[in-house]
């Protein structure tokens, strides 16, 4: 795929229709602040809400099986009325955390988005790993949403999940596996290097210490109710791993894993490739192979052009920068580090960060508003 254009072919742009997502807002913001238990009043909403539901096509994705009938349909929105009031008040408090500038609660996207594809974990989990943690990686560029995506569902599957049976369900990044500034200096002299001062180095295979990070994910493997896990924490600002791990107590029943080349086909031939830093690349990325094998499912942004890349990136900065109060990299920066992270650093035709097809469970497509506007399954059997 040419660096020049990383977007993938698809479909027409599926976009939510504004007077249903009005309507369907009214009906769940009714049911989320009504007293007492939290049914609708009346079956005319409840028949409407089911029909709201059933024309959705990015809620579709994550139901297994379809409805096959009306009696059926209602009994699925009749149990997702039910969870909604559970997570509603959890969900709700940590958005308005984490977007501390007042955005509102996505209340539509939590019934449409979050809320299935959480009940879709749930279920497969309990059907495929009971005993053990169920892996979710989240492939996406920069910026895409990764990382709110994956803690929002942890808060939502937090509710839905036992405790105590099944553990809770942890969110973290692979960036916070970077290796340190010192222990990526030598890695320079490969290739590593965006060739702009105050650009870090880091994101390409070869910048983790996958060491620690192996190590971590075979302790989730047997966590218990007595287990701490400490884990890496990197901070990027100071572009270097914080003096105290992220600390991850008790049992982990879902392990939600975002990683910009999360599972990239690592079946490379490095030889093929001239000496340079997309080779490098390439023998880097043949080390992720039994990760990305432990995956049991992937959930894949699609791809945007450069441009886009390099927009989402500087709205990403922008939202730490309120987070942390700190500036973050400038135009110039971002537009040095993304060509160093896709342009410069993947052959495009051997080597690629964008998974293939066979290796995704679900799809997804973002609207302008960065919102995620239509999933559809992937070739991935469950």
């Amino acid at each position: 795929m040419p660096a020049t254009d990383l977007s993938t072919a698809v479909d027409a742009v599926t976009v939510p229709d504004p007077v249903s997502e009005d309507r369907l807002s009214s009906l769940l913001l009714d049911l989320v602040t009504a007293v007492g238990p939290a049914h609708p009043t009346d079956l005319t909403r409840l028949t409407e809400l089911v029909q709201l539901t059933l024309d959705d096509s990015l809620a579709a994705a994550f139901a297994d099986p379809v409805p096959a009938d009306a009696v059926a349909a209602e009994a699925a929105v009749a149990e997702q009325i039910v969870l909604l009031a559970r997570v509603w008040g959890p969900f709700a408090a940590w958005w308005r955390s984490y977007f501390a500038d007042g955005v509102d609660v996505p209340l539509c996207d939590l019934w449409r988005l979050y809320l299935p594809f959480a009940q879709w974990i749930v279920r497969e989990k309990r059907r495929r790993r009971p005993a053990g943690p169920f892996m979710v990686g989240f492939n996406g560029s920069p910026g895409a949403g990764k990382t709110v995506l994956t803690n929002a569902l942890a808060v939502v599957l937090d509710q839905l999940l036992d405790p105590d049976t099944e553990g809770r369900a942890i969110a973290r990044s692979g960036d916070d596996w970077y290796l340190g500034k010192a222990d990526r200096e030598p890695l320079r002299a490969r290739g590593y290097d965006p060739g702009v001062a105050g650009v870090s180095n880091r994101s390409l295979p070869g910048t983790h210490d996958l060491v620690w990070l192996e190590r971590d994910l075979r302790q989730i493997e047997r966590s218990g109710p007595d287990l701490v896990i400490r884990m890496g924490n990197f901070d990027k600002r100071a572009d270097d791993q914080r003096p105290n791990a992220f600390e991850i107590r008790g049992k982990v029943g879902v392990l939600l894993f975002d990683l910009w080349f999360a599972g990239a086909d690592t079946r490379v031939e490095p030889e093929r490739l001239p000496v340079g830093l997309p080779r490098e690349v390439a023998v880097e990325l043949r080390r992720w192979r039994g990760i990305f094998d432990r995956l049991d499912a992937l959930w894949a942004f699609e791809w945007p052009s450069l441009e886009q890349m390099r927009r989402d990136r500087e709205a990403q900065e922008r939202l730490i920068e309120q987070r942390s109060g700190s500036r973050g990299m400038t135009a110039e920066q971002i537009r040095a580090f993304t060509s160093y992270m896709v342009e410069r650093s993947w052959d495009w035709q051997l080597t690629s960060p964008v998974p293939p097809a066979r290796a995704v469970t679900f799809h997804a497509r973002r609207g302008p508003d960065h919102r995620v506007i239509h999933v559809w399954r992937g070739e991935r059997a469950s």
